[in-house]
């Protein structure tokens, strides 16, 4: 378990500082560290890499919010939409080289199943309940509200289902209550399935 995690904290911060690096440099510190904070893709890599780290710390430095199951389930659901939405909605959209290239797909398709498979094996899974899972929809909540407000004043948005601009704030209602019935059906799916996985101590 503990290499596992190892290689999974190892993956996660590397992805994280690479990405801030090359955005940065790209467009420059202030604004592309605005850029760099605006995807959820971050957002939820992050909270991938806060858990695989979380374990690994003395007891008495170990953030104990990231070793409840609630909150390690909630995670595996956010990263696997994460990939999910990338895959089906976004990868024909960006055509990366090189380093670009690789850190994107750590961030898409290698962190997402190693978190998956760390929490399917590894994590405690037997308090979940079917009424976390409106607690679990705040965090995709705030990040569509954050982003809908940041566009209004920016005009960037940095998803394409999420432009108020192109597509209308009634459309964009819409994709956002869709994501959050994906988000409640991928945790639903999780709570299911926690109750047939192996449940460490």
């Amino acid at each position: 378990m503990k290499p596992y995690r190892v290689l999974g904290a190892c993956s996660g911060w590397s992805a994280l500082l690479t990405q801030y690096w090359l955005t940065t440099t790209h467009a420059g510190l202030l604004p592309g560290s605005i850029t760099y904070c605006g995807f959820f893709t971050i957002w939820g890599n992050l909270l991938v890499a806060l858990a695989f780290t979380a374990p690994l710390l003395p007891a008495t430095a170990c953030p104990a919010f990231f070793l409840r199951p609630g909150v390690r389930a909630a995670i595996g659901v956010y990263i696997l939409v994460i990939a999910v939405v990338y895959y089906f909605l976004l990868r024909r959209l960006y055509h990366l080289t090189g380093l670009d290239w690789y850190v994107n797909l750590q961030l898409h398709d290698i962190n997402p199943p190693l978190y998956v498979l760390d929490w399917a094996f590894f994590a405690p899974k037997r308090p979940l309940r079917f009424r976390h899972l409106p607690y679990w929809l705040i965090c995709p909540l705030v990040y569509a509200a954050y982003t809908l407000l940041h566009g209004a004043l920016s005009g960037y948005y940095p998803y394409p289902f999420l432009n108020a601009t192109t597509l209308g704030y009634p459309r964009v209602s819409l994709n956002i209550a869709g994501l959050a019935l994906l988000f409640a059906g991928t945790g639903a799916g999780f709570i299911a399935a926690g109750r047939y996985l192996p449940n460490p101590a």
